[in-house]
């Protein structure tokens, strides 16, 4: 496999907010890296484990009225657990692994939209949480709140669609523009490490540019 010859694995990661098509990129992105030979592992935040589909139930769940620690706490658990459980023994074994969603999620969630508590203590708490494993490539996908939440509310494959979207989802739009806001904050200054992408393209267009991102990368380290 191409990633084994790497001599390590290579962590690429799928940012974005409700409804910005980051879960069907990371799927077309690992499809196609298996095509080329690579040995790649698809994973989610939150529940890319068994305890983490539990966790990601709670947290998404509208009939649960959680507090917002309560919130940042879950997120944490399941990524602690990810990290254990699937990213680092992948990473070890030299596949590239893609991921929707990381800590970078909360830190625009949880720390810039809800303001529960400062960047840089959140930061320092999430980095504990993952051991400070970090990814090398991170494709944030921007949309206009008002369209990605029409898609994500839409959506008939995602839980809680029937009932007005699921918890997070329900916050409105108003909250969705503060999640923008806080990853085109977060996200400029370092295009070495984070690629902004047009979200409101089509499928393909996207896929194209993030595939020869991503295998540019690939190639090159």
């Amino acid at each position: 496999m191409k990633a084994a010859l790497l001599g390590k694995g290579y962590f690429i990661v799928f940012e974005g907010s409700d409804g910005s098509g980051k879960s069907t990129q990371a799927k077309l992105l690992h499809r196609r890296l298996l095509s080329d030979g690579y040995d790649s592992v698809l994973t989610e935040e939150p529940g890319g484990t068994v305890v983490g589909r539990e966790i990601r139930n709670l947290i998404l769940n509208p009939q649960f009225k959680l507090s917002p620690k309560a919130e940042l706490f879950l997120f944490l658990a399941d990524r602690a657990e990810h990290l254990h459980k699937v990213v680092r023994p992948h990473l070890k074994a030299g596949k590239v692994v893609v991921c929707s969603r990381y800590f970078y999620s909360t830190l625009v969630y949880q720390g810039i939209a809800r303001k529960l508590a400062p960047l840089d203590y959140l930061e320092e708490l999430n980095l504990f949480s993952v051991d400070a494993v970090q990814p090398e490539l991170v494709f944030y996908l921007d949309i206009h709140p008002e369209e990605g939440l029409s898609k994500a509310k839409g959506s008939k494959v995602k839980a809680y669609h029937t009932n007005g979207g699921d918890r997070i989802e329900q916050e409105g739009v108003e909250f969705q523009k503060r999640v923008r806001e806080g990853y085109l904050t977060l996200f400029s200054g370092n295009p070495e490490k984070f690629v902004v992408l047009d979200g409101s393209k089509s499928i393909d267009d996207i896929g194209r540019a993030v595939y020869l991102e991503a295998k540019r990368r690939l190639n090159l380290d």
